[in-house]
């Protein structure tokens, strides 16, 4: 025996295919839909190349925590991927709305480095170590943003977190051959911006000085790169 409303559905299905019916002018747009389906390809692959490259740095820094001596360089290494691993995992850009803290700290050179004195310019402010592979990974993208958008208000500015100071860092630059400024920041300064926790740390700061991002861990250069272009059309 046959259902009374298993008997309407058929009908009520049938009308409204019939009204999905694209018509013989109708063609699929398989150019865009095979780019549409490399792009996913990529970007999964990019991601499987972040997820295997930090669960090696990952191995690598649990295993200092077993020596009391590197214990709290291990610990904020192991942070930097946990937080890694969080973002891959699709948890939201923290956009806070405050105004960046003022600092006056030294670069390399001796001079004063003053945060409001930026004000006007766009300023990516990064917090990293030269222990710190992922802050190490970032750093030529950084070097190229300052190279590109230096003339369109731009500016980078490094605060190492280095414990040994300029003894380390001084080399690492002129190795690396970084092109913005750096100093040398502590736990204080780090924790005024809201951080501290892991490194890297990167905040975007907007032209009239308030954080308007913050990246915890290591993102893709493309998404810094958009969020810097963004701000450099306001």
């Amino acid at each position: 025996m046959v259902n009374n409303n298993e008997s309407k559905l058929a009908p009520w299905v049938d009308e409204h295919l019939a009204k999905l019916d694209p018509g013989v002018d109708w063609q699929p747009d398989v150019t865009r839909a095979r780019a549409r389906l490399d792009q996913r390809h990529n970007e999964k692959a990019a991601g499987r190349k972040v997820t295997w490259a930090s669960m090696a740095v990952l191995a690598g820094c649990a295993g200092l925590l077993a020596f009391p001596a590197p214990r709290g360089i291990a610990q904020r290494c192991v942070g930097a991927c946990e937080s890694l691993f969080l973002n891959r995992a699709g948890m939201a850009t923290v956009r806070p709305s405050q105004s960046a803290p003022d600092f006056s700290l030294e670069d390399d050179n001796g001079a004063r480095i003053r945060l409001s004195e930026y004000k006007g310019k766009v300023v990516l402010l990064n917090f990293w170590a030269t222990w710190c592979p992922p802050c190490k990974a970032e750093i030529p993208w950084f070097e190229e943003f300052q190279r590109t958008y230096a003339n369109q208000g731009f500016v980078v500015i490094g605060i190492s977190m280095d414990e040994d100071g300029w003894k380390v860092v001084r080399p690492y630059m002129q190795a690396a051959k970084i092109n913005y400024r750096v100093a040398i920041g502590d736990d204080a300064l780090a924790q005024k911006f809201g951080g501290g926790e892991a490194l890297p740390e990167t905040l975007l700061i907007d032209r009239e000085g308030s954080v308007v991002a913050r990246h915890v861990g290591i993102v893709s250069k493309s998404d810094y790169e958009s969020e810097i272009l963004h701000l450099l059309k306001k």
